[in-house]
């Protein structure tokens, strides 16, 4: 723990975030203390006493796996969707590649009958 004067008046803390006095002294967590110190909020004293603010971590009421089921359900639907629309998309790829394999095949077949009837006048 470090004791710190507040040097800024917007700054909210502890478990009930509430607001720091300018001025006054206040016994914080080193790593609080630290960050304050560094971005000029703050500065570290010597002073004997502090009031002492409690850091509290927020737990959630209700367990968050709750939900979760119906938002693995959409998830489900939607990569199977995905799935589908590839696969779509994939087999209409493959009959543009056949039909235009087709189409060179008969192409080259006309230009080799064309260069052929040529060969023939001559």
């Amino acid at each position: 723990m470090a004791l710190v004067k507040v040097l800024v008046a917007n700054i909210f803390a502890g478990a009930s975030l509430q607001k720091l006095e300018a001025g006054q002294v206040y016994d914080v967590d080193d790593a609080v203390a630290e960050k304050w110190v560094g971005q000029g909020k703050a500065e570290k004293t010597t002073e004997k006493k502090g009031e002492k603010l409690v850091f509290e971590v927020a737990t959630p009421s209700a367990p968050v796996n709750a939900d979760l089921t119906g938002i693995q359900k959409q998830l489900t639907e939607a990569l199977e969707q995905v799935k589908s629309l590839t696969d779509e998309a994939e087999a209409k790829d493959k009959a543009h590649a056949d039909a235009l394999a087709a189409e060179t095949k008969r192409a080259d077949e006309a230009e080799a009958a064309l260069a052929a009837a040529n060969k023939k006048d001559k």
